[in-house]
């Protein structure tokens, strides 16, 4: 334990670091993650996530042992609620600190942290009750202690969730998608003070406003389909469709957490069968190249201060994780290099004491296929 707290004590030392850099533009909001999940024939379930930020947020593959020991954070950046890696798993962390937002354990539990700012009031923290962790701790939490979504259901109802309060930042708004290698799939959220958790039966998330609205929203489109219509008879004129992909029109195709879910569930839900779970890992990519961000596509303006002008901050897409939860595989690719990469969790040795880092390069890799000259 002494060594955990030693190691809360240095994040809490970066953290404070970090925002003191970030307190001039920490404005720019964090609106656009999406994740959804598909299924193999081979009966593979697969999971496609996107991080969007309008700041780098430096990411890198963390993979951390069993019964390495995770401390959670009370308020003032203090160590807290402690625990041990019951499983091993690989994360996606931030800003060189071991606090996951992304990740999948070595038995096939995935968890993500998605934004929701304006929808969310997380419960009261009490230096009484010692069951508490912070919002930002729900991932290293659930994904080194559980095997199923029914199992995080159950734990979490029994401890407190409170809204850390970081300096310069503030409290982070997150709402969670967590998904199980057997299909189990819910979404937590905290509304109005009160833990809420929803079965999940689409699997897709993104961001404002409640899950549930979403649900509600989607009814608006059921009109929406993969098939393309028939030509309009009128009179003695039939006018034919001008194209390909009639039977979708009115799909959004802007930037929104509304717009992101419908779009996200129609390419999901539309996608052919594929037979194996590296086919499906592949589709999935290609239906979040459907939401990436190319900067420049979201901007927010930032107000000058002290006569300056105005300026821009440009959100883009970071990095994607693709998780296959039954063979255990973990894919990524990152804005700048878009080749995809792979971790098998199957050889990582979880074994071990210390955290493993694996670097996501942001250089951008071509294979050079030019003849050579004779």
């Amino acid at each position: 334990m002494a060594s955990s707290k030693c190691t809360q004590v240095i994040q809490a030392t970066l953290i404070k670091m970090i925002c003191l850099s970030l307190c001039a533009i920490i404005s720019v909001p964090a609106l656009a993650c999406t994740t959804f999940r598909l299924q193999s024939q081979d009966g593979a379930w697969i999971t496609g996530r996107s991080m969007e930020l309008g700041l780098d947020l430096k990411s890198n593959v963390m993979l951390v042992p069993r019964q390495f020991a995770l401390t959670a954070m009370q308020p003032g950046m203090k160590a807290g609620m402690g625990w041990n890696a019951k499983y091993g798993f690989l994360g996606i962390n931030t800003f060189d600190l071991n606090v996951a937002t992304d990740g999948m354990n070595e038995v096939g539990l995935t968890a993500h942290a998605l934004y929701i700012p304006g929808f969310y009031e997380y419960q009261p923290y009490s230096s009484d009750n010692k069951n508490t962790i912070a919002n930002t701790d729900v991932v290293n939490w659930a994904l080194s202690q559980f095997e199923t979504v029914d199992q995080v259901r159950e734990a979490i109802s029994q401890i407190t969730v409170y809204g850390l309060d970081v300096p310069k930042i503030g409290v982070q708004p997150l709402h969670w998608a967590i998904r199980d290698a057997k299909g189990g799939s819910i979404v937590i959220e905290y509304v109005k003070g009160q833990l809420v958790i929803y079965d999940n039966p689409i699997s897709v998330l993104t961001n404002s406003p409640n899950f549930d609205w979403h649900m509600t929203n989607l009814r608006n489109h059921i009109n929406l389909t993969n098939v393309n219509v028939d030509g309009l008879k009128l009179g003695s004129m039939t006018l034919p469709p001008i194209g390909q992909g009639t039977g979708l029109i009115g799909l959004p195709g802007d930037y929104t957490p509304p717009s992101r879910f419908l779009r996200a569930t129609a390419l999901a839900f539309s996608a052919a069968p594929v037979p194996t779970a590296k086919e499906a890992a592949n589709l999935a990519f290609h239906i979040l190249n459907a939401v990436d961000i190319p900067t420049g596509a979201v901007a927010e303006k930032i107000p000058g201060k002290e006569a300056t002008k105005d300026s821009l901050a440009y959100e883009q897409t970071q990095w994607v994780t693709v998780y296959d939860l039954k063979n255990k595989k973990a894919f990524f690719r990152t804005y700048g290099n878009l080749n995809i990469r792979q971790i098998d969790l199957n050889k990582v040795d979880f074994s071990g004491k210390n955290i493993q880092y694996v670097p996501m390069s942001r250089e951008m890799v071509t294979e050079d296929l030019t003849p050579v000259v004779k």
